[in-house]
């Protein structure tokens, strides 16, 4: 009877931190599982996993009446945590569960969505700290463009040590224009522009073709380490974040020549002042967030 109980038992997902989650005593409970198999499935699970599926697994403890203040390990599992982690059921009804447990994420997340947009005046307080900025006619945000692309072309003309105007005059052969200045906002497209510019900052500057010294390598391993310290990006996976923008690898750090290295070295430096400048955005926000709030 008492297992009968625990089949017929709904998956527990609740809300954490606006994250729908679970934990390796549900899922025991739920799967008819010693706590301490689960527990092992989870241990001999995490090395074998990718760096940034880490968080997916958050270690907590817990305490049961019978024992008093002696207290328990557990795992706290978010979505990715819990399937990863369920591939490794077997059985008759393991396929049953798997499918009620995910449908049990779903249903909570769309709860989580649901508080997101009820949560009152949000959109009138948003106005009030970052106000809409005032229309511009096309004169004045085609030069805001212009300005952008002469700033690349800059940068790359300097990196590579040619002149400003061939610079220029390359991005215009791709934006199909005579010169930046003829650049006009609503008929010319300027993405085109800006992907290629960006691209070829992206390799400009590494011809250098000897080996990466270790001091080189270091260099981009503490940046890397640095981005992920900030309060509001904290342990991030700066690693994913250099290849999803700028295509890098933790492989291609390793392979690097000199030039290569120092090109990488910039990114990961651009990267780090991003995070930072991130946090001080967030801190002001709140800050004005809490101003509005006191004041209603």
């Amino acid at each position: 009877m008492q297992n009968i109980e625990k089949i017929a038992q709904s998956p527990v997902v609740a809300a954490q931190d606006g994250q729908a989650v679970t934990t390796t005593l549900d899922v025991a409970r739920y799967f008819d599982k010693q706590h301490k198999h689960v527990l092992d499935a989870v241990q001999n699970l995490l090395p074998q996993l990718p760096e940034h599926h880490q968080p997916n697994f958050r270690q907590g403890v817990y305490t049961l009446p019978e024992t008093g203040d002696q207290q328990h390990r557990m795992f706290t599992l978010t979505r990715d945590g819990f399937v990863l982690l369920a591939m490794g059921f077997t059985g008759k009804k393991a396929l049953q569960f798997k499918v009620a447990y995910i449908d049990a994420f779903q249903a909570m997340e769309a709860e989580i969505q649901k508080a997101r947009l009820r949560v009152p005046d949000l959109s009138q307080a948003m106005r009030q700290i970052c106000p809409q900025p005032p229309s511009e006619s096309n004169s004045v945000r085609s030069q805001r463009v212009v300005k952008y692309l002469r700033g690349l072309a800059a940068y790359w003309a300097l990196l590579e040590d040619m002149p400003q105007e061939t610079a220029e005059k390359a991005a215009c052969v791709v934006g199909k224009i005579r010169s930046l200045d003829d650049f006009d906002f609503d008929r010319d497209n300027a993405h085109p522009m800006m992907d290629f510019l960006e691209q070829v900052i992206r390799l400009a500057g590494a011809k250098d073709n000897r080996p990466a010294t270790e001091q080189q390598i270091n260099a981009i391993k503490y940046l890397i380490e640095a981005s992920a310290q900030p309060f509001y990006s904290r342990d991030a996976n700066i690693y994913a974040e250099l290849e999803g923008l700028y295509g890098i690898t933790a492989e291609d750090i390793l392979k690097a020549t000199a030039g290569e290295a120092r090109r990488i070295a910039d990114h990961a430096y651009t990267l780090l002042r991003e995070q930072y400048r991130q946090f001080l955005v967030i801190s002001d926000l709140k800050r004005r967030a809490g101003t509005l709030t006191s004041k209603n």
